[in-house]
């Protein structure tokens, strides 16, 4: 990842994760990018980009966590379906 995306200047952490972080949907590998300075982290062209480069990948699920809500922004090769945490 590009030095731009560190946590301390993006706001947010990238991670894969083996997991998804929506209770109820479908177990497997996943991208999961969490703010870690508040939703408004997401805003910032950082963190755009970077979620717009995973979509674009295409091949693993790719999930927007603040808080208690995980937005699914991409289904990867699986259908799974956007839930609550």
């Amino acid at each position: 990842m590009p030095d731009e995306l560190r946590p301390d200047r993006s706001g947010v952490i990238f991670a894969l994760e083996k997991s998804s972080p929506a209770a109820a949907a479908r177990e497997g590998a996943c991208i999961v990018g969490r703010a870690v300075d508040g939703e408004q982290a997401f805003e910032r062209w950082e963190a755009t980009e970077a979620f717009a480069m995973f979509v674009r990948e295409g091949s693993l699920p790719v999930w927007r966590v603040s808080g208690d809500t995980a937005i699914l922004l991409n289904p990867g090769n699986q259908d799974v379906p956007q839930r609550p945490c």
